[in-house]
């Protein structure tokens, strides 16, 4: 389910921020809004999102960085 509207840099930088837990800025368009909830909502929607840009297990990667 790649999210053809938003770019490779932007679903990375979302995918991010919500793994760091930094809020958005509200400035955001209405694709980012939309691709940031469905990943904040549901972690499986994230660690799918995660796997189509090359990051495995995100989370656990994440926690473990040391």
């Amino acid at each position: 389910m790649a999210n053809e509207v938003l770019a490779e840099i932007d679903r990375q930088n979302i995918i991010f921020d919500v793994v760091d837990g930094i809020p958005p800025s509200g400035e955001e368009s209405e694709e980012i809004r939309s691709f940031r909830s469905q990943i904040e909502s549901d972690n499986l929607m994230l660690e799918f999102s995660a796997e189509e840009l090359g990051f495995n297990n995100v989370l656990f990667e994440y926690l473990f960085q040391g």
